[in-house]
């Protein structure tokens, strides 16, 4: 473990704070979700991205209950692309987050209004370890880029051997959807590729279980046999993982953020669950649709090979006839 660092309080001095209560209602979460931001402000510079704001704290959770034997009850649950904090839950005074300068989205940074002195009535030994583990978290990972900390979260803490087989999947297909200088997208899949894009969709049917994801199941296996029909007629690279990511993202909202979740309010948990025949009708109608429309471009295709077929056998007659 790293050397500890003494954690120095920003309160204000007696005189000036005799009288005087802090605003805010602070918890453990907002501490460590304080301290993250602290540290990412002044050690990494620049903007932090609201994904890789969310892996951090997880992140930092996970060590905190794991290496410090804290339970601090940070909200959080299973995504699509991992585990995420579930910033709702939490008091957004702690945050500030403007619009990004530089992409999409929003910028994270700690609250302007807030300081350590709003944390007062937390127990101070909890206090100095969530301090602590927010500068171990930062100092490991703080200069990854959100793409990374995705994959090291699916790599090291995977709630089921399925999210593993279908994040490699998706990386795989990420790698290949752009030439080699990666300045344009790739239309073509060589035989090599496709056999490869097989044998992992073969990896993720076996790891899918039938008793774990049964509200998705029969759907996954339409998903699975349309997805390979795409491969077989050649769709790009781009295309699969477009299709695969709509599967991903309806498991998640279905399944996995049920199964892999921590202190998310009843409210929420029966907000998504009303969601769920909406995503599962929704995930329904554009396998459908992907599927009729790849078995329309397979006749097409038969029958321009038919056509082109017959144009050959006319123009060799002729040439017999010469």
């Amino acid at each position: 473990m790293p050397e500890r660092v003494e954690r120095e309080s920003d309160k204000k001095q007696p005189s000036e704070t005799a009288g005087d209560t802090s605003e805010f209602n602070f918890g453990p979460p907002e501490y460590l979700v304080y301290r993250i931001l602290w540290e990412l402000r002044e050690n990494t510079g620049g903007e932090t991205g609201r994904t890789k704001f969310h892996k951090l704290c997880i992140l930092a959770d996970r060590k905190l209950n794991e290496e410090y034997g804290r339970v601090i009850g940070l909200p959080q649950y299973w995504y699509k692309y991992g585990k995420t904090l579930a910033e709702t839950e939490i008091d957004s005074a702690v945050i500030f987050n403007p619009p990004s300068n530089y992409r999409r989205g929003y910028s994270y940074y700690p609250a302007e209004q807030v300081s350590e002195s709003d944390f007062d009535h937390l127990d101070e030994d909890l206090k100095d370890d969530i301090f602590q583990v927010a500068i171990e978290t930062v100092e490991e990972h703080g200069e990854k880029d959100y793409k990374e900390l995705e994959k090291y979260q699916y790599e090291n803490f995977p709630p089921h051997r399925f999210v593993t087989a279908y994040g490699e999947f998706r990386w795989y297909l990420s790698s290949i959807s752009v030439d080699r200088d990666q300045t344009t997208i790739e239309h073509f899949i060589d035989p090599s590729q496709k056999s490869t894009i097989d044998e992992m969709l073969d990896e993720m049917l076996i790891s899918f279980d039938e008793n774990e994801f049964e509200e998705i199941y029969d759907l996954y296996l339409d998903w699975d046999d349309t997805i390979r029909l795409l491969n077989d007629e050649g769709s790009s690279a781009r295309e699969l993982l477009d299709f695969t990511e709509t599967f991903i993202e309806a498991i998640a909202k279905t399944v996995l953020r049920f199964k892999d979740q921590s202190n998310i309010s009843e409210d929420r948990l029966k907000k998504w669950e009303g969601e769920k025949e909406k995503v599962l009708s929704d995930l329904e109608n554009k396998i459908q649709r992907r599927r009729s429309s790849a078995l329309s471009g397979r006749s097409l295709c038969g029958e321009l090979r038919g056509v082109s077929d017959a144009y050959n056998e006319t123009i060799s007659n002729e040439l017999d006839d010469l």
